[in-house]
C-alpha cells in the first residue's frame, strides 16, 4: 500500500500512538516497582531480581522472529490484536503471583505477549507513515513509549506507595483494557506477503544483523536502570527516586522532536555518535552521583542518548528492507534489544550484589563503547550499500 499523501498525524496513526501509549504505561507502572514487589513482599536477593527483567526480555526475543514472519505473511491487526489481549489477561494475573517462581512464570508470559505487541505495534506504525517522512513519523510514535516511560514508573511508585500492590496492578489491568478498546478502531493497511512457507529467513532478515549488533550492546544499561534505580536511590538516600524516569523522558522527547528531521536529510553517522557518547558520558557519571540533582541530571543525558539512538537506528534498519520485509526488520532490531535487556538484566545483577549497584553502573557505561566503535568500523558502510542497493531495485521495477 502506497501512502498518497505526506501526512503523519492521521486518524488512525493518533489512534495507534494513543492505545500504543495506554499499553506502554500497564507496562511500565510494573517495571520499575516489581523489583521493590519481589524484594518486600516476596523476599527476592539483588541477583534473583535481575532475572523478573530478564526473563520477560528472554521471552520476547523467544516470540519476536515468529512474530516478524507471521506479521508479513499473514497481516498485522489480528496478530496485534490477539497479543494484546493476552496481555491485558495477563495483568490481571498480576495479582496471584505470591511467590518468586509464579512471579518468574507471569514474566515470561507477559514478555511473549511484549514482543508481539512491540514488534507488530513499530511495524503498524511504519505502515502508516509516509515514505519520505519515515524517520521523522518513527520519532514521533517513539514519544509514545517515551510518555509512559516519563508518567507510570513514577505513578506506579505513587500508586504502590506504601506496598499497597493490589491497586498497582488493578490499575495497571485498566490501563491494558483501555489500550485494547482502542485498538480494535485502528485501521491498519493489509500488507502481506502471503508466503507462509515458514524457515529463518522469513523471521529475521540478514541486512540487519549488525545493527542488531549495535543495540545489542546498546541495551545493556538500560536493563540496569529499570531493574536497579528504584534501589539505588534508596542507597544513596535520594527520595523520589523514580522521578528519574520522567527526567530521562524529557531528555528522550528533547531528541526525538529533532533526530527524525535530522536523520531524513542528514543520514544516522553524527546521530549514533553523539547518542552513545552522550549515554556513556551520563552513566559513568551515574557511579559519582551523590545528590538528587545529579541523579537526575543523569536521567536527562540517559533519556538524550536513548532518544537519539532507538529512531536512528530503528530507522536504519528500515530503510535497509522493501516494506513486505518491514516484520522481519523489526523483529531483528528487538530481538537485539531483548536479548541486550535479557543479558544485561542478569549479568549486571551480580555486578550489583557482589560489587554494588555504583559499579555497575560505571561498568554499564564502559561496555557501550564498544557499540559506539562497532558502529564506525563495520556498520555505516554496511548500511550505505543496503540503502543504495534496495532504491536501485526500486528505480527498475
Amino acid at each position: 500500500m502506497s501512502l498518497s499523501t505526506d501526512k503523519i498525524l492521521t486518524r488512525d496513526y493518533i489512534l495507534h500512538f494513543t492505545s500504543y501509549f495506554l499499553m506502554a504505561s500497564a507496562f511500565y507502572f510494573l517495571l520499575p516497582t516489581l523489583p521493590t514487589y519481589a524484594e518486600v513482599a516476596l523476599g527476592a536477593k539483588k541477583n534473583q531480581i535481575g532475572w523478573i527483567i530478564g526473563v520477560y526480555a528472554a521471552s520476547a526475543l523467544a516470540i519476536r522472529p515468529f512474530c516478524g514472519y507471521v506479521l508479513d505473511a499473514y497481516g498485522r491487526r489480528a496478530v496485534y490484536l490477539i497479543a494484546l489481549i493476552l496481555f491485558t489477561v495477563l495483568m490481571w494475573l498480576y495479582h496471584y503471583s505470591f511467590t518468586f517462581y509464579i512471579l518468574l512464570v507471569i514474566r515470561v508470559f507477559h514478555g511473549f505477549t511484549w514482543g508481539i505487541i512491540t514488534t507488530g505495534g513499530s511495524t503498524i506504525a511504519a505502515d502508516l507513515i509516509p515514505e519520505s517522512r519515515r524517520a521523522e513519523g518513527i520519532g514521533y510514535f517513539g514519544l509514545a513509549m517515551t510518555m509512559a516511560i516519563a508518567l507510570a514508573p513514577f505513578s506506579g511508585d505513587q500508586i504502590m506507595g506504601q506496598n499497597n500492590f493490589f491497586n498497582l496492578f488493578t490499575i495497571s489491568f485498566a490501563f491494558a483494557v483501555a489500550a485494547l478498546i482502542l485498538a480494535f478502531f485502528i485501521k491498519v493497511p493489509n500488507i502481506k506477503t502471503g508466503e507462509t512457507k515458514i524457515g529463518i529467513s522469513k523471521m529475521f532478515d540478514k541486512r540487519v544483523n549488525r545493527i542488531a549488533i549495535v543495540m545489542f550492546t546498546g541495551a545493556f544499561p538500560y536493563a540496569a536502570i529499570f531493574s536497579f534505580i528504584l534501589l539505588y536511590s534508596e542507597e544513596l538516600n535520594i527520595e523520589q527516586g523514580s522521578l528519574f524516569f520522567i527526567f530521562m523522558a524529557v531528555g528522550v522527547a528533547l531528541a526525538r522532536i529533532f533526530v527524525g528531521k535530522i536523520m531524513d536529510k542528514k543520514g544516522p553517522s553524527m546521530l549514533v555518535f553523539v547518542g552513545l557518547a552522550v549515554t556513556v558520558l551520563g552513566l559513568i557519571w551515574f557511579s559519582y552521583v551523590d545528590s538528587f540533582w545529579q541523579f537526575m541530571a543523569v536521567g536527562v543525558l540517559v533519556g538524550i542518548g536513548n532518544g537519539i539512538i532507538m529512531p536512528t537506528v530503528q530507522t536504519m534498519a528500515l530503510n535497509m528492507v522493501p516494506l513486505e520485509r518491514r516484520g522481519a526488520a523489526n523483529a531483528t532490531f528487538f530481538s537485539a534489544v531483548d536479548l541486550g535487556i535479557a543479558a544485561g538484566s542478569i549479568s549486571l545483577g551480580y555486578i550489583a550484589e557482589y560489587y554494588g549497584l555504583a559499579n555497575m553502573f560505571f561498568v554499564s557505561g564502559v561496555i557501550l563503547l564498544f557499540p559506539l566503535i562497532y558502529f564506525f568500523v563495520f556498520v555505516k558502510k554496511h548500511y550505505e550499500r543496503h540503502v543504495a542497493i534496495l532504491k536501485e531495485a526500486e528505480l527498475d521495477a
